[in-house]
């Protein structure tokens, strides 16, 4: 089972594997809006991010109406959260149990949502056979199969009332389909991984 240290973990290395680019410009929020490793250009579509570019940026030229301004050397030591906005490594949310809490909560939510669907196919259609091990001839579900699945499904439906989510075990595959189910999601494992 997943821990909320290990998922802190994960999601600050995460961060920290994503530096600012060499040049960026902002908005007059203080939001970085533009950034690469060559010199940025940037147009702004308001009267306020112009303002503050005015008094901050260089203007390369005005073309159409539209006012480019080049953008400056990024600060040292910037990194790019989850949620896309820049921080210095001690006030990237990624520190706090709350952001990773929510944002791995979302995530099982997410691979929920799939297991159930994994496991529509063996409830709408009565005929389906299946594999129970690798090589193993197909075969069709039994009553007891069928009950195991409805179980199943409903433990999954029920994981966000699990005390302790979203750090709680997911719950086992029914046994007939446990081959099949595993398949699925090792493939989608495989395609966050980048994998094919």
């Amino acid at each position: 089972m997943t821990t909320l240290s290990e998922i802190k973990a994960r999601y600050l290395a995460a961060a920290k594997a994503k530096p600012i680019e060499k040049y960026c410009i902002k908005d007059h929020e203080g939001k970085i809006v533009a950034r690469s490793n060559s010199p940025v250009v940037h147009v702004f579509n308001n009267e306020a991010d112009d303002a503050y570019a005015a008094e901050h940026y260089q203007l390369k030229e005005i073309f159409n109406g539209m006012k480019f301004w080049y953008g400056e050397e990024s600060p040292a030591g910037l990194y790019q959260s989850a949620d896309s906005q820049f921080y210095t490594e001690t006030e990237l949310p990624e520190n706090t149990d709350a952001f990773c809490t929510q944002r791995y909560a979302n995530e099982v939510k997410a691979e929920r949502n799939a297991r159930i669907s994994d496991t529509d196919d063996y409830v709408k259609l009565p005929d389906i056979t299946v594999a129970r091990s690798e090589g193993a001839k197909r075969s069709a579900l039994d009553d007891a199969d069928r009950i195991s699945l409805e179980t199943y499904r409903q433990a999954l439906r029920n994981l966000p009332e699990v005390e302790g989510f979203p750090f709680v075990p997911w719950p086992t595959f029914p046994t007939a389909l446990a081959y099949e189910l595993q398949q699925k999601v090792d493939a989608r494992q495989s395609m966050r991984q980048g994998g094919f």
